[in-house]
Formats: structure tokens, C-alpha cells, sequence
């Protein structure tokens, strides 16, 4: 009897915004219209992300999540939202994909 593998579940990649985050909150274009999902990936520093219509704004309070430094995170989504992203423990790399 062959063992087998099942395959692992994907994700078509999009669009991708790539922020150096800052104390100032940095919002993305609206998602796309097949847009279900994001992924976001920290550099050597955290970050804080904030999801929501209109144009969200990210703070380092308790109504932004905070995402680890060196992490890949994905985040459900609704076509239309934006994020927005401001620094964590200090400036870095953030990038933001959007999935389908």
C-alpha cells in the first residue's frame, strides 16, 4: 500500500502593498472585488494592523492587532475594506497581500 499527501490548501496571490512603517498610521487601496483574504508579513519589527471600511486608522492600542516581528499572519477580509498599518516596536518592513 502507497502511502500519500494529501495537497496543502493554497492561496492565489494579488495584489501587494509594502510599507516602512512608522508612528503615523499607513492605510492600503480598497481590496478588490474577489478579495476574501489578506496576508501580512513582518519584517524585524512588530506591527500594528487595523481591517475596517472606509479608511481604517492603526494605533498601538487595543483596537489594533498586533503582529509579531518575522511573522506571516492571513486575516479574513470583505471586498471594498482597507488596512492600515503603523509601527510596533520600532520603523520596519510590512507587506500586505491580497488572497483568493
Amino acid at each position: 500500500m502507497a502511502i500519500t499527501w494529501d495537497k496543502a490548501p493554497g492561496s492565489r496571490p494579488g495584489i501587494s502593498t509594502i510599507f516602512t512603517s512608522s508612528g503615523t498610521s499607513q492605510p492600503t487601496t480598497a481590496f478588490g472585488s474577489q478579495t476574501y483574504q489578506i496576508r501580512v508579513a513582518t519584517g524585524a519589527q512588530s506591527a500594528f494592523i487595523k481591517i475596517g471600511d472606509g479608511t481604517p486608522t492603526a494605533a498601538s492600542t487595543g483596537d489594533s492587532t498586533l503582529v509579531g516581528a518575522n511573522v506571516v499572519d492571513y486575516f479574513c477580509v470583505t471586498p471594498g475594506q482597507k488596512a492600515a498599518v503603523v509601527q510596533g516596536s520600532g520603523a520596519g518592513l510590512v507587506t500586505i497581500t491580497e488572497v483568493s
